[in-house]
């Protein structure tokens, strides 16, 4: 009884043996990955600007023919996989700078795709039309397998280097060029224009244009009117654009500074389109400033006085319509503090007549009075100069000088006749 038990036992082990054939291996024909490349949405590209483009890496690769051998061990690769593939988007013929480096992709299995981002810069002189970039694919993937008896293979791959076309489009777009920049009536302090030539050398007529300016970081040119109308501006038209602007009291004469330049319109496709900036240098003279200049005026305690000032201009501009202003304080005192002294181009001088009124017991010494100039500039802006400093020397009233200086005279001559006297009398012994 237990051995025709064993012997059915057998007898089962013998059939799963039989229905479970041994482990087979599959062997690969294929031509290895057929890469491609294409931009993710738009290739439609502005002139005049930075900005990243996506690139789609695609492999589609396919296998031609799939044999399953009961002596072939599978492969661990697919020899349709890129392995470690990088890619290097470079300008081609076109205008393109290309600012990135080589980027890493890695491994793409046959039927996947993998994104890739790369920074561009299209000139702003660059001209409308269709441009290939190309886009140097570099890669191995495994080709041939070496099987040693029925445990043991070996690969070997192969690199591949390949540049693949991506087409971009660069549009019509507006392009300024702008010359004679001039700023030769702007100072510090004051107010006035920068004016310029603009000239549209792009390709597409600019639909309801208008010109703006922005100044560039901490700057002491602050536009009063930052833009104009254009209108219609086709490929070709030159315009001359002025902006008002102010420059603050404490610029620096010697330094130029940045101001940017751009155009707002509806381009071709009557859309709001901005063309690229465009730096100009604004440059300006030296502030209108005036000094006192000669010596200090007398005045005396108890009198009226004239006090006389001369004003010098020592700015780097015209200053029209001057008008000097005193103000006087204890112990002074005036109803006429006020003189008109008329236009005064840089280093003019012109003297102004002011009438004080000292009171009698003022300390005799020099004061130290404010005064200012009031006056336009070429725009007939109206400005107040910084403090001009006059000094006025008080002294005695003028009859006590004159007394003071009769009894001088008198003593002596009563010394004089006193030695005379004495003279003589020596000269008689």
């Amino acid at each position: 009884m237990k051995t025709g038990k064993g012997l059915i036992f057998l007898l089962l082990i013998l059939a799963t043996c039989i229905a479970a054939p041994a482990a087979a291996g599959d062997k690969y024909y294929t031509n290895g990955p057929d890469i491609s490349a294409a931009i993710e949405g738009t290739n439609e590209l502005s002139p005049g600007t930075d900005t990243t483009i996506v690139i789609y890496v695609e492999n589609r690769g396919l296998i031609d023919l799939k044999l399953v051998e009961t002596t072939d061990i599978t492969p661990d690769y697919l020899p349709t996989t890129a392995k470690g593939l990088t890619a290097t988007l470079k300008s081609g013929i076109s205008p393109v700078t290309v600012k990135s480096d080589p980027q890493i992709v890695g491994d793409i299995p046959e039927g996947y795709y993998k994104p890739t981002q790369f920074s561009i810069n299209i000139p702003q002189d660059a001209k409308e039309g269709d441009y290939e970039l190309m886009l140097q694919v570099d890669y191995e993937y495994m080709y041939k397998t070496d099987q040693t008896g029925t445990d043991a293979i070996s690969y070997r791959f192969k690199k591949v280097s390949k540049d693949i076309p991506v087409l971009i489009k660069i549009k019509p777009s507006v392009q300024l060029e702008i010359s004679d920049v001039d700023t030769s009536g702007l100072y510090a302090g004051g107010e006035g224009y920068i004016s310029m030539n603009i000239t549209n050398s792009g390709s597409d007529t600019g639909k309801e244009t208008a010109i703006y300016i922005n100044p560039v970081g901490k700057n002491p040119v602050t536009p009063i009117e930052n833009s104009i109308y254009v209108g219609e501006f086709k490929p070709g038209d030159e315009i001359n654009a002025r902006f008002k602007v102010s420059v603050s009291s404490d610029a620096d004469p010697s330094q130029t500074y940045p101001i940017e330049v751009y155009a707002g319109y509806k381009n071709y496709e009557e859309m709001s389109s901005q063309t690229a900036t465009t730096s100009i240098g604004v440059g300006f003279t030296g502030k209108i400033s005036f000094e006192s200049v000669g010596e200090p005026s007398v005045a005396y305690a108890g009198e009226n006085s004239l006090i006389y000032v001369t004003y010098k201009n020592t700015g780097d501009a015209t200053a029209y319509q001057a008008e000097g202003r005193i103000s006087v304080v204890d112990p002074f005192s005036s109803d006429d503090d006020n003189v008109y002294l008329g236009d005064l181009a840089p280093g003019e001088s012109a003297q102004g007549i002011y009438k004080v009124k000292v009171s009698s017991d003022a300390t005799i010494k020099q004061y130290a009075l404010d005064s200012e100039i009031r006056y336009n500039d070429a725009e007939n802006n109206n400005y107040v100069s910084d403090t001009v400093k006059v000094i006025v020397d008080v002294q005695n009233d003028s009859n006590t000088t004159i007394i003071i200086a009769g009894i001088i005279i008198a003593l002596v001559i009563i010394a004089a006749a006193g030695f005379m006297i004495s003279h003589r009398k020596k000269n008689s012994e």
